[in-house]
């Protein structure tokens, strides 16, 4: 039967750098122009009436990369969330941020905590932020969060429920810009039975349009969860 409509969508936003180098900007304002197709993709999920939608915004390997862009990224996470507080509460749109945090900046910390709290009873959008995560270190401190009777008589639903993503749905549609065709350890075992979708476009360049496109891709493709 044909599926009419992904109810978690994943989003892979690859290729902020090679925009910028493709079009001589520097490299930290791909990163600046990303952020805007973040929010075209959100409001167009809003339209669409999709439930759950997850952004992968910074690995557990993105650490490895100079220390000026780490810090850019830190500050455009803050002024992201300054910027968009009122558009989050206006639109009903609950967020939350899922990974490791605990190395993240105080002041940072202390803006996601907020916008978390502030928009946890919203249920239009489920907008979901991967920052430092990585899916192996979910799996990681999932199983160190487990007790000794829960490790003994694991379940999927047992172990799930310690994944920072307990409370999403299974992801349906897997998203990457960029034309690179690879998971890049992002919500692998969320993602078992996801359509997998990679747009030849860098991310800053993704519209709302594009976004529709993908939605209708979907809509004809054929799901059989592994029967």
């Amino acid at each position: 039967m044909f599926y009419l409509g992904p109810m978690h969508i994943a989003v892979v936003m690859d290729g902020n750098r090679r925009w910028a180098k493709k079009n001589n900007f520097p490299l930290f304002y791909g990163h600046r122009r990303g952020v805007h197709a973040v929010s075209e993709v959100t409001k167009t999920a809003l339209d669409r009436g999709i439930s759950h939608l997850t952004f992968f915004a910074f690995s557990t390997e993105n650490w490895k990369r100079s220390g000026g862009e780490i810090s850019y990224l830190m500050r455009l996470f803050s002024r992201s969330i300054d910027r968009y507080e009122t558009f989050l509460l206006r639109e009903g749109i609950c967020v939350r941020f899922i990974g490791d945090l605990a190395p993240l900046d105080p002041d940072l910390l202390g803006k996601i905590s907020s916008i978390q709290e502030q928009t946890q009873r919203n249920e239009k959008l489920f907008l979901t932020i991967a920052i430092n995560y990585g899916s192996r270190d979910e799996v990681v401190r999932a199983v160190k969060k487990m007790s000794i009777n829960e490790l003994q008589n694991c379940s999927w639903e047992t172990f799930r429920r310690h994944l920072d993503s307990a409370d999403l749905p299974d992801v349906d549609l897997f998203i990457r810009t960029s034309g690179e065709q690879r998971l890049s350890n992002f919500l692998l075992l969320q993602s078992a039975y996801a359509e997998l979708i990679f747009v030849q476009k860098n991310w800053p360049e993704f519209t709302g349009e594009d976004f529709g496109d993908v939605l209708q891709e979907f809509g004809q493709r054929k799901r059989n969860f592994g029967k």
